[in-house]
């Protein structure tokens, strides 16, 4: 027996479903004997993913027996239970966690098929039964290990030199007409070929390293990647390469060790566990079985509190100094220096003699120095409030700048936000500048009409 999960599933649960019971395979082919149900529940499932608003729904597999192996209908069931006590550690069936299961028999062996929904029932978050990397690998290899030794079937020994096969080539190759489905059809034989005369190689003393693996394999094409897991080779008159992976395509590779275990792969020892072996798989079974209770039980009793972040603002708290130029903002405040101060230069001399000319007699009281608040309020404040409008206007830009930023999920906009923002407050401060040079040589100017007069 072994368990062959099929992957994470985005598309319709009632499809998943109805194909497992349909009378035709994926070819269109009869099956005979009809598929069975064997336990779980298919509407409670159909209600579960519809509840889900993830892009991953739901995960399929297969326990899949050999032809000789003819487990009987109690003792899969006491492979359900356990299925569901090792992966679904901490969840109960039926409160936590749904599926859906049952048999195909028509390829000559048992199939028993399951569906979960990837979804706590009473918290409505994920859950996976078979999350990514290498503990999952050693979780199913060590569940199958302990059922095969318990039902007295043989052990799964797989061959370390022979390639392995993508999950692209297992699982979807067969059902796809795609173009790269075709692709790799034409391929495929080229590999599989490959894999053996490495194998043949290897067996005869030629290939002993790695480095001698790359040599033989240069023979068929270009090898156009190499890392720690695999080797990917373009094999010549191809525009497409593939990966050879397996054991010993493997960085660090003990050739002489994977030479004997690929010699005795079908020898009798190999086949069975001694008490030994099952003693270690079950302790790996054990410890990877209390680790996922953990984490179940801890998904399902943490109170939902909502996001923990939500007060923060996207963005930077500080806008950094740039001196990068920005052509987005087409203001014209710069040139308040020069509005600012050109009326100073030319239409102080003017006023001057207006002022004098004006002036009251002697005989006047009350006027005697009412020129110079006129002039101090005719003059300076129409340019004083174009100025502090101008200022007023550019900070009101400015702020709002802050508040896109402080608002902007995405980092290119934020950024162009930020520059802007740069932008705005070196024409702020050469606006407030001259501002206040303006109002010293007006002080100064007017200082001069007084002392004058």
């Amino acid at each position: 027996m072994i368990n062959a999960v099929q992957g994470h599933r985005t598309n319709s649960v009632q499809e998943a479903i109805n194909y497992l019971k349909g009378d035709h395979d994926h070819k269109g082919v009869e099956r005979n004997p009809k598929p069975r149900f064997f336990t779980g529940s298919e509407n409670d499932c159909l209600i579960a993913c519809e509840s889900i608003d993830r892009k991953q729904k739901y995960v399929t597999g297969t326990l899949a027996f050999e032809p000789n192996e003819r487990p009987s209908d109690k003792e899969l069931m006491e492979v359900v239970k356990s299925f569901r006590a090792t992966f679904m550690a901490g969840l109960e069936h039926g409160v936590n966690f749904t599926d859906f299961w049952n048999i195909h028999e028509d390829k000559n062996r048992i199939e028993l098929n399951y569906v979960i929904p990837l979804t706590e029932l009473t918290t409505g978050r994920q859950i996976n039964p078979f999350p990514p990397g290498k503990a999952k690998e050693d979780f199913k290899d060590a569940f199958d290990a302990t059922w095969n030794h318990i039902l007295g079937f043989d052990q799964v020994v797989r061959d370390p030199l022979k390639a392995s096969s993508s999950k692209f080539e297992t699982k979807v190759l067969p059902h796809s007409d795609s173009a790269l489905a075709k692709q790799i059809r034409v391929i495929k034989p080229d590999k599989d070929n490959i894999s053996a005369n490495v194998a043949y190689q290897i067996h005869q003393g030629k290939i002993n390293s790695r480095q001698q693996l790359c040599d033989y394999l240069e023979n068929f094409g270009e090898i156009t990647r190499v890392n720690d897991k695999f080797i990917s080779l373009k094999i010549h008159g191809s525009q497409k390469a593939f990966r050879l992976k397996g054991p010993v395509y493997e960085h660090g590779a003990d050739f002489q060790k994977l030479k004997i275990e690929s010699a005795t792969k079908d020898a009798p020892y190999r086949r069975q566990l001694n008490d030994a072996d099952f003693q270690k798989v079950q302790s790996t079974l054990a410890r990877l079985t209390k680790s996922r209770k953990s984490f179940n039980q801890k998904l399902i009793t943490t109170p939902m509190t909502g996001r923990s972040n939500r007060n923060r603002l996207y963005g930077a708290k500080a806008i950094p100094k740039q001196s990068a130029p920005v052509k987005e903002v087409q203001q014209t405040p710069q040139k308040a220096p020069t509005q600012v101060q050109a009326p100073l230069v030319s239409t102080a001399p003017k006023q001057v003699p207006e002022i004098a000319q004006k002036q009251p007699t002697a005989g006047q009281p009350g006027m005697k120095g009412s020129p110079t608040k006129e002039s101090g309020s005719s003059g300076p404040t129409p340019m004083g409030s174009s100025s502090n409008a101008s200022i007023g206007n550019l900070q009101a830009q400015l702020s709002d700048l802050r508040s896109q930023i402080a608002n902007a999920k995405d980092p290119a906009k934020a950024a162009s936000l930020k520059i802007r923002a740069m932008k705005l407050e070196q024409q702020i401060g050469a606006a407030v500048e001259a501002d206040r040079i303006r109002k010293l040589k007006e002080s100064e100017r007017f200082s001069g009409i007084k002392k004058k007069y």
